[in-house]
């Protein structure tokens, strides 16, 4: 990778009238996106979107203040995805893009460290003075354990040697790019842990299906095995974090089948203390203060997301923070280092997001920007929390997406859209995708079906391995009930997916020939079988797929859509980014080949350089475009 070390001059943009929630708006990038405070407090670095193209500005905290371009963040497939403050002249940038091996595709990453002021920009690790040149094509560069926040010229960062998966950890001097190993790479760890005062303690990987912790309680002791698992069956815990204590480490654990934060004795392995638990849903994690690390609560997702705080002083902010942007939820997302002044983030189903700045010593709160002004003003939909009934008298959470002006009783449009991962749930908040739909007339609904993450570990299980069964079932049973319901009007109803989604469109299209008139699939698998020769070029892949999908070939077969587009009756509209890691562009071409022979209406739009999450400005606009043409084709004007 090629990074310019020139300092830019922002393109000046020259506002234009347009119509109300053009679909270059939701297209566009963020105006303000992964702000961080200055160690003083005094400044803030943000990436920001101008053009298609993304940038690092600097402005400071002070009122009146203007925003200084500071370097162009966008080099061929690479975009800066964080620059954070390390000192208070002196950022570190971490890029993410796409590189190539034998004409395929995958993630990479690169830092960048410069001045505040746009100069001694480098990119680290492609210096010929370097000793060991190899780190050069090394896949992940940008991987920091710990800022040492004492520490002005270090921080904390793991990555492998070229010639091997398993990471070293490192102390990286931000001034000269120099290297100096401090915990040697660990046959087959994957991943450290370091603790508050930037100590590496702890390490998981695994080898095929075997995976191990170690751990260790001081930087002079020797690493043990903590424990011994199958990969695929888990551990009795998984890490969060290190807790004030020495051997204190917090983690997530079941408890009645639900995942709760418990306390653990690194020393004992054994002795655990429940911190925090729910009785209904699955605790996601601890939440920390940005610049000391202490916890001081509790993040969890029910219909919404919410923090149980154990910080009398976070809980008095956020509830501030609820009188000053009323209906939406915070995160506290960086901090001075006194953390007197704090960076937040507010969010809701019908706000991108806005970011504050709180300087607790004066008791000032200052607007600093959008994510997205213009979609800040409009009028997006509200998305409604719903309990869908599904087989066999279960219930399914879910989330239910009216258009603007849509009339009660009256049924209309509508699009069934499965999430993704294929198990990632779907939670409350402002989505895109789905605002795209609602503004062209279109009900959305989206269910967090059995496979779910959230809900506890049988719901998770129900559905492991079921892609096209269980799942599939549960996704069909939320559009019958948006009929009978009277809320979609069964002959303009198209099911809509990207990844696992996009598979659900496709065998749903296969399974359910009178149910929806149209479906999409966005970077989706046809072929469940070709899913694990492709994902065997990363490390642990195959075995990550098998465990998935399963590995019984005649089932595979049958869940398969490319092997049963004879089936299919509806239009199909297929989009996939050519430079796609996670599911290759082959699984839509095959799938568009196989539409073709059995004449079967279909389309597939390639998007050149687009990755998995097609996240760049056009990348966006030419699916929004086909997607919404697409919809006005077969269900006609809202």
């Amino acid at each position: 990778m090629a990074l310019c070390a020139c300092l830019l001059t922002l393109p000046q943009v020259v506002a234009h009238a347009a119509p109300p929630i053009p679909l270059e708006q939701f297209a566009a990038g963020p105006e303000m996106m992964a702000p961080s405070l200055s160690p003083d407090g005094s400044q803030f670095s943000y990436l920001t979107t101008v053009r298609g193209e993304r940038y690092l500005a600097i402005r400071a905290l002070q009122q009146g203040a203007q925003p200084r371009p500071v370097m162009h963040a966008t080099a061929g497939s690479y975009e800066a995805v964080f620059c954070k403050f390390k000192t208070n002249t002196r950022l570190l940038c971490g890029f993410r893009g796409i590189e190539h091996e034998y004409g395929l595709p995958y993630p990479a990453s690169r830092l960048v460290v410069l001045n505040s002021d746009g100069s001694h920009m480098r990119v680290l690790f492609q210096s010929q003075a370097w000793s060991n040149s190899t780190i050069q094509n090394v896949q992940s560069q940008d991987e920091i354990l710990h800022w040492l926040p004492d520490d002005p010229e270090h921080v904390l960062m793991q990555m492998a040697d070229a010639d091997s998966i398993f990471p070293n950890v490192y102390t990286l001097n931000v001034d000269s790019g120099t290297l100096r190993t401090v915990v040697g790479k660990h046959d087959p760890v994957l991943d450290w842990l370091a603790d508050r005062d930037g100590v590496v303690r702890f390490g998981y990987g695994f080898r095929h299906e075997e995976a191990l912790y170690l751990g260790r309680n001081s930087a002079k002791d020797q690493w043990r095995t903590l424990e011994k698992f199958k990969r695929f069956e888990g551990a009795r815990f998984a890490p969060l974090a290190f807790g004030p204590l020495p051997n204190q480490l917090l983690v997530l654990a079941p408890q009645q089948k639900r995942q709760a934060v418990w306390q653990m004795d690194l020393n004992e392995n054994s002795d655990y203390q429940l911190i925090f638990s729910r009785p209904d849903v699955d605790v996601d994690t601890i939440v920390t203060a940005p610049n000391d690390l202490h916890v001081v609560g509790f993040l969890y997702n029910d219909d919404k997301p919410h923090i149980e705080f154990i910080d009398p002083e976070a809980a008095a902010i956020d509830r501030a923070m609820d009188k000053a942007v009323p209906g939406t939820f915070h995160e506290v997302v960086d901090a001075s280092r006194d953390g007197r002044v704090l960076l937040i983030h507010s969010s809701s189903d019908v706000e991108p997001g806005v970011y504050h700045a709180l300087d607790l010593s004066k008791h000032e709160l200052t607007l600093i920007g959008r994510e997205n002004s213009a979609l800040s003003q409009a009028s997006l939909a509200p998305m409604k929390p719903v309990v869908v009934p599904g087989p066999g008298g279960i219930s399914i959470h879910g989330y239910l997406t009216l258009p603007p002006g849509a009339i009660p009783g009256k049924p209309g449009p509508a699009v069934v859209y499965p999430h993704g991962g294929p198990y990632a749930r779907d939670e409350w908040g402002y989505d895109d995708m789905v605002q795209v739909m609602a503004s062209r007339g279109y009900t959305v609904l989206q269910l967090n079906f059995r496979g779910s993450t959230g809900y506890g570990s049988e719901w998770r299980k129900a559905g492991h391995q079921a892609w096209g069964t269980i799942m599939h079932d549960d996704i069909t049973a939320g559009a019958h009930w948006l009929v009978s319901q009277g809320i979609a009007d069964p002959q303009r109803m198209c099911i809509v997916g990207w990844s696992y989604g996009g598979y659900a469109a496709l065998i749903a299209a296969v399974k359910e020939p009178q149910l929806y008139r149209c479906a999409v699939s966005i970077a989706g698998v046809s072929d469940m079988s070709q899913l694990a020769r492709d994902e065997d070029e990363f490390y642990g892949g195959r075995e990550a797929a098998r465990d998935s999908t399963g590995n019984d070939k005649a089932q595979l077969a049958a869940q398969s859509p490319v092997l049963h587009a004879d089936q299919i009756k509806i239009p199909i509209l297929l989009v996939h980014g050519d430079d796609d890691s996670t599911v290759r562009l082959s699984q839509s071409e095959a799938m568009a080949k196989a539409l073709k022979q059995h004449g079967v209406p279909n389309e597939l739009v390639v998007i050149k350089d687009g990755e998995h999450s097609l996240l760049r400005p056009q990348m966006r606009l030419t699916l929004y475009r086909k997607l919404e043409a697409f919809l006005a084709a077969n269900l006609g004007a809202p």
